[in-house]
């Protein structure tokens, strides 16, 4: 059941989902790291991308034992970790939805992904789910975790995220604009190579998006994040900026600023339910 953490994330360690929360609402920002709370309900799509992503370990495991994992097998591996990890706490934020539903492109997109990009892929596996980290100035760590760390057949290194979104990113973007390449920064540096590819392969189209890192812009990208990382740091106002993604945090139920679509309340609702059947839960 949800509840108060134990101890706020340490003030100088900062992922890229710490500075990126900071980027989108500093009040979630605030709940999660600094007061150390954790959320009140998971999204159905957090949910999806977590049991895809150890699908997709087990598959590259398997294949680094000498294996040959079937389809079949990979399924089953999906069927079972979703059915070991559905809590109550996991909700389909859309009125109407079923996690069945979930479930159902989960399937396609190993199905997807089986037949297509794992049966082309004829790189070599260096590390899965590895924690990176990067040591900043003023103290700060950058911390991370790739998903898959590898070598093309010509031995050049990569990084590699998996994406179980609807769409596609782009470069420009945010997200699809850091994160990666941050990570193929850090294995690059940590591995005394003189540049490495990042990419986003998104599931649900079966594509990749490759981008090129050299040794320039892994230092570019450091101090990059090493200025996000400062004005999270250094911050003393936390605003509230609601929108859309109020529907999908986790704090909804408390702060007062969130905005939520009737549409939109599966989170708000269970959140509701956890905090009537558990008062003053979040009253220290």
């Amino acid at each position: 059941m949800p509840h108060l953490a134990s101890a706020p994330t340490p003030r100088n360690q900062f992922s890229f989902s710490r500075v990126k929360t900071f980027h989108q609402c500093p009040a979630r920002y605030r709940y999660r790291y600094l007061k150390g709370l954790k959320e009140l309900f998971r999204s159905i799509e957090s949910y999806l991308g977590s049991v895809v992503h150890d699908v997709l370990e087990w598959l590259y495991t398997e294949r680094d034992r000498s294996a040959d994992p079937s389809l079949a097998a990979a399924l089953a591996r999906l069927d079972e970790a979703w059915a070991d990890g559905l809590t109550e706490d996991i909700v389909a934020i859309r009125c109407g939805d079923r996690p069945e539903a979930s479930l159902l492109v989960g399937r396609e997109m190993i199905e997807r992904f089986h037949r297509g990009a794992f049966q082309r892929d004829r790189s070599r596996t260096v590390a899965l789910e590895q924690r990176l980290t990067h040591r900043l100035p003023d103290d700060l760590v950058f911390t991370g975790f790739a998903d898959r760390i590898g070598r093309t057949e010509n031995g050049r290194l990569f990084v590699i995220d998996y994406k179980t979104s609807k769409n596609e990113g782009n470069p420009s973007d945010f997200s699809e604009g850091l994160q990666a390449p941050l990570y193929a920064a850090c294995a690059m540096l940590t591995r005394d190579e003189p540049e490495a590819l990042a990419g986003y392969h998104y599931l649900r189209h079966d594509t990749t998006s490759w981008q090129s890192v050299s040794a320039d812009r892994a230092h570019e990208l450091l101090a990059r994040f090493h200025q996000l990382a400062v004005a999270a740091e250094t911050a003393t106002e936390f605003p509230a900026r609601p929108g859309i993604l109020c529907a999908w945090c986790g704090f909804n139920a408390i702060c007062p600023a969130a905005e939520v679509p009737p549409a939109l309340s599966g989170g708000l609702d269970r959140a509701d339910e956890i905090r009537r059947r558990q008062p003053g839960m979040f009253d220290s």
